[in-house]
């Protein structure tokens, strides 16, 4: 018994290379549309396209290299000695076949790790155009148009495919370390950073030749020097100019590739840093980071560092000429009344075709508008109002502007809803990671919490020991800057949790909840916004901890556990809380602060009765009246969670982030580092940062 009928498999050897060249054409257009996309857009669905069309499209387009290769094969068996015009216009697909392995300008790598196999990228590039050149040389005809055509081809292909290998080994971590070797010893030719920069490369190879396991961490001195008069905006009310925007993210780029790198960074150049960042507004500040985040993307995940020379724009010209000449030459050479397949003819001129519309749309929509094409401009003095216009128009967002939230009290009051199919995607085990963005909200950062980020941060970097000051920041409008009251009501009802930031923001978030749901109704409207954008950072964090726990330092937080301790906490609290009260969310905050309820936590779960205790303790000791002073206290101890959080997650954490939307912790860490407020600052001299285990 034939599992597959005769009938469907000669229909599967007469398509299957036309399918699987149109699938492959396919992917690439998913790709180089969708594939930038998800820079600025963090629904779930577009990753999973990106993610599945990143994925099928090599494997899809070297099956289709094996069943041209194999079909020629298979004709030579049969001891054919000419082949007819329709099998050799097939072999013709072989190139278009490689560009399609050079992948899109929009995308090289869909993650960081995609970057760290570029070496087998290479044997790719290496066999796959071994086996092209193979179909080639089986359908050589010597005076066919089709054969001459093909040539010019294989050096687009090759073009193509040695590009993406190209940029994929420039944005290893080691070539970028190495890179900023280079560019710092170029910068300091004569001053002593070159040779103690000297010094620390001989003494780490002599620890290496010795046997010793040494790990790097260089301390670069970047001196930035940038053309922009701050003094035109020192009192940050005058907006600063997108030339002088421009100007300032391309002086930090290397201080920003060294952040992403988690290597150190010399006081100078903190201090140049912060000179700067403290003359600018709110708005301009997160700007220059969106910006300086955007570079960073464009180098990590696509053809960006390669277009942006003049190598890389030469070969973008002489690849765009070459196809359209090719096309010309197809169309007006090549006689089709000698194919028998319009379908082959109709997929060849789509081959021929769609490469060079969707290097216009790149050019239009990724490389003019771009960041680094201004840069470019500005810096030769070429830019004009009709290209910040046609970039204006052209422009998609550099990143979501949106940050997700995630509520305690809708586990508790909202009935628990079941995924689709959830059988089947819990077999798969991918139930928990959708059931988590089930939950989730997006918002739009709104513009008082970047106000409120920033001016925080700009105070904390003014003081000499920021993060072991007891100074408050004046959050909400109407509260006193009373420190020590405030200090002792918070030290009187936070548990110690001996750093532990999950338990912490778990024990926050709790907290702003209950304050949030009781308070909401009584907020006056100037403090009303900001008491929501306290609780948006809450909803945020806990978001973060739930959802993405990779983004915090390994070691602070068992999530296995902390999952654990979240379903506990939401069990308990449905089996304390009356039935009748379980699902309306003010009910129930009104129960966590009754005495009655929370004292039956004591003996069953810590974390809960600390938190609930502390929410009935600072309610009783604000009153109604300190309501402003209560939400302030509550928003300067979120922004120090923030902080805590954005320094402990390293560099790659952060990039990795880029590809999804961007996340919000990534700008307040840049943001910090311009402060000065990151760990990636070093005072003592270079040598002493080799570790010798």
């Amino acid at each position: 018994m034939e599992v597959i009928p005769p009938s469907f498999r000669k229909l599967w050897k007469e398509w299957d290379l036309r399918v699987t060249v149109l699938l492959s054409l396919t992917l690439q257009i998913v790709l180089i549309v969708l594939g930038n996309r998800r820079k600025f857009d963090s629904k779930l669905w577009i990753r999973i396209v990106v993610w599945s069309a990143y994925l099928a499209a090599d494997s899809v387009a070297t099956f289709a290299l094996g069943i041209l290769s194999g079909n020629l094969t298979d004709l030579f068996d049969e001891h054919v000695k000419t082949l007819d015009a329709n099998t050799e216009l097939e072999a013709f697909w072989a190139p278009f076949l490689l560009v399609h392995l050079g992948g899109p300008d929009t995308i090289t790598a869909y993650s960081l790790e995609d970057n760290e196999l570029w070496l087998r990228h290479l044997l790719g590039l290496i066999v796959q155009t071994t086996i092209a050149f193979y179909v080639f040389l089986m359908a050589w005809t010597g005076g066919s148009h089709l054969s001459i055509l093909s040539i010019p081809m294989f050096v687009v292909a090759f073009i193509k495919y040695g590009e993406r290998t190209w940029v994929l080994r420039s944005a290893v971590n080691e070539k970028l370390r190495q890179s900023l070797f280079t560019s710092t010893s170029h910068r300091h030719d004569s001053s002593s950073s070159s040779r103690d920069i000297d010094l620390f490369r001989d003494e780490y190879k002599v620890k290496n030749d010795e046997g010793y396991i040494t790990t790097r961490r260089t301390v670069m001195a970047s001196e930035v020097q940038l053309p922009v008069d701050f003094s035109v905006i020192v009192d940050c009310s005058n907006s600063l100019p997108d030339k002088e925007k421009l100007l300032t993210v391309y002086g930090y780029l290397q201080l920003t590739k060294c952040l992403f790198l988690d290597a150190g960074l010399s006081s100078r150049d903190r201090d140049s840093s912060k000179s700067v960042f403290r003359y600018l507004s709110s708005e301009d500040a997160f700007e220059v980071v969106e910006m300086e985040l955007g570079l960073i993307y464009d180098l990590l995940y696509t053809k960006a560092p390669l277009l942006y020379t003049l190598w890389g724009l030469a070969l973008r010209l002489l690849t765009f000429f070459v196809t359209c000449c090719v096309l010309v030459l197809f169309t007006f050479l090549q006689q089709k009344q000698q194919y028998e397949s319009k379908v082959d003819l109709s997929i060849t001129f789509l081959l021929l075709v769609f490469p060079i519309i969707l290097e216009i749309y790149s050019a239009m929509f990724m490389l003019i508008p771009s960041d680094q094409f201004l840069i470019w401009l500005v810096r030769r003095n070429s830019v004009s109002t009709l290209h910040y216009a046609l970039s204006s128009l052209l422009k998609s967002p550099r990143w979501s502007h949106k940050m997700c939230q995630l509520s305690l009290l809708s586990f508790i009051v909202v009935e628990p809803k079941h995924l689709p199919c959830h059988r089947v995607l819990k077999l798969s085990g991918i139930e928990k990671k959708l059931e988590k963005q089930w939950w989730v909200d997006h918002e739009e950062v709104p513009k008082v919490l970047k106000e409120v980020i920033f001016r925080f941060f700009k105070e904390k970097a003014m003081e000499t020991k920021p993060w072991e000051s007891n100074s408050k920041s004046l959050i909400v409008p109407g509260a006193k800057r009373n420190v020590d009251a405030g200090d002792k009501l918070i030290t009187e009802a936070a548990p110690n949790f001996e750093d532990d930031l999950g338990e912490n923001i778990l024990f926050w978030h709790i907290i702003t909840e209950v304050f949030f749901c009781l308070d909401e109704q009584t907020f006056e409207a100037d403090i009303a916004v900001h008491c929501k954008s306290i609780k948006q950072i809450s909803g945020y964090m806990f978001y973060l901890l739930v959802a993405h726990p990779s983004m915090f330092s390994v070691g602070v937080l068992d999530m296995s556990s902390f999952e654990h301790t979240v379903h506990r906490v939401r069990d308990k609290i449905q089996v304390e809380v009356p039935e009748d009260h379980i699902h309306d969310r003010k009910t129930v905050c009104r129960d966590l602060v009754d005495e009655d309820y929370y004292t039956k936590f004591h003996g069953s779960d810590r974390l809960l009765y600390n938190a609930t205790c502390a929410a009935a303790h600072l309610m009783k000791k604000y009153g109604e009246q300190g309501l402003a002073e209560k939400w302030n206290e509550l928003g300067c101890t979120w922004l120090k969670i923030l902080a805590l959080a954005a320094r402990k997650t390293k560099g790659n954490q952060h990039g990795q982030q880029l590809r999804g939307g961007g996340e919000l912790l990534t700008h307040v860490w840049l943001l910090m580092a311009h402060f000065g407020l990151t760990d990636h600052f070093q005072i003592e001299p270079l040598i002493n940062r080799l570790h010798v285990k």
